[in-house]
Order: structure tokens, then C-alpha cells, then sequence
């Protein structure tokens, strides 16, 4: 097997920042990192603080930037070749990914992307998800013997692993599985979006499928809540909603029922409802004197960017999965859940907490193909691989774990 040698990491977003610098603290064994984006300023603020904060281990190692339109083939496959990468973490928008999951096929780099592949105006995609484009690509990886991992970033990514685990050491028969992501965090703005407005407000909007008896079901968005007492972030509201992990894992882990929750709080909830019900998360365009507007679009420019909240940010996220069933035939409810501090994650490498939990499991699975442990020479997702050299690693990485017995 060919050592895995060189980075190219796609987007420049508040994830792209944070991944950059996780890279750059590994330097020793992911070797030279390219950062590439649409805009090219971005990258050079970032590789700018990462010599910053000397977070670039192998002071021999060579961090350079490249504009990039990552929706060009032909691009991608061209800077893959140029940089000498063998491995692509595509940090950047969804709506990227076939385009550099076909330059990872040519130029055989592997690739690890955070999200489920979006195309630009589709809506309530029928599911599950990853076979309507990644999963038709798993003949040509194995055939390459390229290495592609679905979906690694927090969740989905991380919590996929915590599933893998628990099926593996914990609970032998799952009934069910809800996922469950709070971010008890205060970023200061009256309203703002964690990543990409227009991916995060879209994927909120959506009606939300949940597996239940062996089949998909729908109820519109938060329609369904529930309260939970999480560690660290204490008593906190979640609500029912679509979210990528269930697709893959619907699939590989046998359980009678998975759903996602997210927490909100009760303001933005209600910015969400008016901006819906005004028509300002819509995709399609409108006339404003005699210029096309896509609301949504309008509405990320005017939001926040979302790398700009890192500096003021303060509290805890928590992101776990609650899973209940028997072990040897005794009934076993655990939490197995992992939290961090947005000033700790500031602190560390200038993001925040979000972009942070994003980043971590990102770069642990891309230390995992370099030294070989997830380097299968096919297309997975993350529970599909051996869980323990990930659960092993990411605490070095970054980010800490834990169970809780019920």
C-alpha cells in the first residue's frame, strides 16, 4: 500500500479554518497541506493565523493556498496532480462533492468529506440520501482501490462511530438510536447560523424523516420535541429533524428505530418561523426591479459569517447518541457523548465550538488512512469501519468522550 502523503483541503469556511489548523498540528504525518477555496483571501487569513498560533508542526512542511472552483473537475483533478495530494478533505459546500469525488477517481487521492451531497434547488430528496449519488460510486472506489469516507465530520461522522462502538462493546441488540446535537453556546448576535446559512437554514426547513420498523416516515419540521438532561449543558429542548447520519446508518446498524434531535432555543425559533413564512428561506428567485433575488441567498449575505463568531463565544456544546436495547439479553441504556467549550476550541485554534467538533473527527480519520487503519480501499461510511482507532485517537486530536449508563 502507497503511503498517504499531502493534503488538499476544499473551503475556507469557518470548518475549512479549523481543519486547516488541525492538519497543521499533525503536520508530521499528513506532510505538505494545500488550502484551496473560490476565495482566495480567505485561505491566506487562514494559513496567516495558523503561523500565527505555530501550529504547524513540521516546520518543514509546506502550507499553501490555491484559488479553486471546486465545482470544475477538471480543477480539482489539476491541483490534486499539482500538489502531489493523496488525500482530499472536502471541508467546503455539499453541493461540491461529485464533482471532487470524480477528480478523486482519476488522480486516485482518497477522499473524506462532513456532509451528504446537496444539489442546488432540490428539496425533501427522497430517502435515504447517499444512494442517490455517493453509493452509486462504490464500484469505481473499490475498483481504484481509492479510500472514500462518507460523512466524517461530527454528525454526522463522530456520532456514526459512537453507534459502531456501542453495537461492538455495549448493547448487542438495539432498539432504538436518537442522535442528539445541543449547542447551550452564546455567540452575542440576535440571530445568526452555526455554518452555511443557506445549508443550515434548508436542512432545518425540511420535513423530517426518522426510521422507524424498518421503513422511512415523515412529520413536518419541528412539529415533534422532546427535553432531555444532558451532561455538561444540563436540561435542554430538542426537536425532531432530517439529518444525513440516518441514511447510512439505517442501513449498517440493525435498530427498530433512529431519529436526530437538535436543541434551539425558543428565539430562534421564532426568527425561523417569521423568515419562513415571509418567503426569506426560499431557494427560487424573485423579481426585485428587474433583478433575480434568491431570498436565501440574500439572507446569508446579510447574516453573520458564521467564522465570525468565534472570537465571542462562550458555553458548551454536547453531541451524543442515546441508545437503548440489551446486551446478553439484560436491558442497557447508554449516552455515549462528547462536549467541548467554545473559548477552549478558540483558544486552541480560533474557531468555535461548531466548526471545531466539525474539524476534529475530520482530521482523525485522515491520520486513520495515513497510517493505515481506515486506509479499505473503498467507499464507506464511517460505521462500517472498526470504531476503536477512532474512539482511540480523537481524545488526541481534540475531542474527548464519555458514557453514561442510564
Amino acid at each position: 500500500m502507497a503511503p498517504v502523503r499531502n493534503v488538499l483541503i476544499i473551503g475556507a469556511g469557518g470548518v475549512g479554518s479549523a481543519v486547516t489548523h488541525k492538519c497543521a498540528q499533525h503536520s508530521d504525518e499528513l506532510g505538505d497541506i494545500c488550502l484551496a477555496s473560490r476565495t482566495l483571501s480567505k485561505c491566506e487569513h487562514i494559513v496567516q493565523t495558523v503561523v500565527e498560533k505555530t501550529n504547524l508542526k513540521n516546520p518543514d512542511a509546506k502550507l499553501t493556498v490555491s484559488q479553486l472552483d471546486a465545482k470544475n473537475t477538471d480543477a480539482v483533478a489539476e491541483l490534486i496532480t499539482r500538489n502531489d495530494s493523496s488525500l482530499v478533505l472536502n471541508a467546503g459546500s455539499p453541493h461540491c462533492n461529485l464533482a471532487i469525488i470524480e477528480a478523486c477517481l482519476r488522480t486516485g487521492a482518497h477522499y473524506l468529506d462532513t456532509a451528504v451531497y446537496e444539489k442546488e434547488g432540490d428539496f425533501n430528496v427522497a430517502p435515504p440520501w447517499y444512494a442517490n449519488n455517493e453509493w452509486k460510486h462504490r464500484g469505481r472506489f473499490s475498483a481504484a482501490g481509492v479510500t472514500g469516507i462518507l460523512g466524517i465530520g461530527f454528525d454526522p461522522g463522530a456520532v456514526n462511530a459512537f453507534c459502531a462502538y456501542v453495537h461492538k462493546h455495549l448493547i448487542d441488540e438495539i432498539d432504538s438510536i436518537d442522535i442528539m446535537d445541543v449547542n447551550a453556546g452564546d455567540h452575542g448576535k440576535y440571530f445568526a447560523t452555526n455554518f452555511d446559512p443557506e445549508v443550515n437554514l434548508r436542512e432545518i426547513m425540511e420535513d423530517v424523516l426518522y426510521w422507524e420498523n424498518g421503513q422511512w416516515l415523515s412529520i413536518p419540521c419541528h412539529s415533534r420535541s422532546r427535553s432531555y438532561d444532558f451532561p455538561v449543558v444540563g436540561e435542554q429542548k430538542v426537536y425532531s429533524m432530517g439529518h444525513d447520519e440516518l441514511h447510512s446508518l439505517s442501513a449498517n446498524i440493525p435498530a427498530r428505530r433512529m431519529e436526530f434531535w437538535m436543541g434551539f432555543s425558543d428565539r430562534y425559533i421564532s426568527v425561523f418561523n417569521v423568515l419562513n413564512r415571509l418567503g426569506l428561506l426560499s431557494g427560487e428567485a424573485v423579481d426585485v426591479e428587474g433583478v433575480p433575488v434568491v431570498p436565501l441567498k440574500l439572507l446569508k449575505a446579510v447574516l453573520p459569517d458564521p467564522a465570525s463568531l468565534a472570537a465571542g463565544y462562550t458555553g458548551e456544546v454536547c453531541i451524543g447518541c442515546l441508545i437503548k436495547g440489551r446486551d446478553q439479553g439484560r436491558e442497557r441504556e447508554v449516552f455515549i457523548y462528547s462536549s467541548c467549550d467554545h473559548g477552549d476550541c478558540y483558544r486552541d485554534i480560533g474557531a468555535q465550538a461548531i466548526s471545531y467538533t466539525t474539524a476534529v473527527p475530520l482530521v482523525a480519520a485522515a491520520l486513520l488512512v495515513a497510517r493505515g487503519d481506515w486506509n479499505v480501499g473503498k467507499l464507506v461510511n464511517v460505521e462500517e469501519l472498526d470504531p476503536d482507532p477512532f474512539m482511540a485517537l480523537m481524545p488526541e486530536v481534540g475531542l474527548d468522550w464519555a458514557v453514561r449508563e442510564a
